[in-house]
């Protein structure tokens, strides 16, 4: 999608973001690689009011004042929210922006609904899997099919630079011991989405997100990697879709058949 770049000016600075499709709102939390509307996000914008905001630091955009670490960057975006879209809404995030999404769960309950968490980063317990350095690495840990990875964009300095503005963020924490602590507070309807062969998040991170967060369910795409939405869009789009449309008549057998 070719969309117009929006600005914002929050509290902490501006914030720039991307908005397209009619319907409930959902905003989608990108991952570390950059904003990306691809497949998936056309699917949910075909039904929903889609906001993309993109990160403070990522893609050339500025740090804002306040921000340092996840938990600040999810008041920075429920700042956002209730400026932007004003009205509570379902969350979307994918690997960084999954954690991100969780914290915007854990301390803005009123703004959430339902979330959608696809391989989310943040809770890799004993910090196990991860991206290495190596870009050859990175692809083949990323992507089950690469050859159906979306051509890059951005030069290896952009690229480079979002991976410095994610970890600023993140702090390459591993494990986020205090929003596993938190999990329990999380009262959006959750559903989480991995892939049977993610080398970068472990499958105990579902389990743990399934074990303590009280509304929530855990599915499997079968034949996908990190980026499950590149490796398998139909499956993805169609379990994604479905609990968004659905929310508490949401059922995983129904939606993965």
């Amino acid at each position: 999608m070719d969309l117009p770049i929006e600005t914002v000016r929050l509290s902490g600075g501006p914030l720039s973001y991307q908005v397209v499709g009619e319907g409930r709102p959902v905003v989608a939390f990108h991952a570390s690689g950059g904003p990306r509307a691809g497949a998936l996000a056309q699917a949910v914008a075909a039904g929903h009011r889609l906001y993309m905001p993109v990160t403070p630091g990522f893609d050339g955009t500025p740090f804002h004042s306040h921000t340092g670490g996840m938990r600040p960057l999810a008041a920075t975006m429920a700042e956002f929210l209730r400026t932007v879209v004003g009205a509570r809404c379902d969350a979307m995030g994918q690997s960084f922006g999954g954690w991100l999404a969780l914290w915007l769960a854990v301390d803005h309950p009123d703004l959430l609904d339902q979330m959608v968490l696809l391989c989310p980063a943040g809770l890799r317990e004993g910090g196990k899997g991860g991206l290495p350095q190596d870009p050859a690495e990175v692809r083949r840990r990323l992507y089950a099919h690469p050859d159906r990875a979306p051509a890059e964009w951005r030069s290896a300095d952009e690229m480079a630079a979002n991976r410095r503005a994610s970890a600023a963020h993140t702090g390459d924490v591993a494990f986020d011991a205090d929003l596993a602590a938190a999990l329990p507070s999380v009262k959006a309807r959750t559903l989480v989405v991995m892939g049977t062969r993610d080398e970068v998040i472990p499958v105990e991170t579902g389990l743990l997100l399934k074990r303590h967060i009280p509304l929530s369910h855990l599915t499997y795409v079968y034949d996908a990697a990190h980026a499950i939405d590149i490796d398998q869009p139909q499956r993805t789009t169609r379990i994604v879709r479905a609990f968004l449309d659905k929310g508490p008549a949401f059922i995983v057998k129904d939606a993965a058949a």
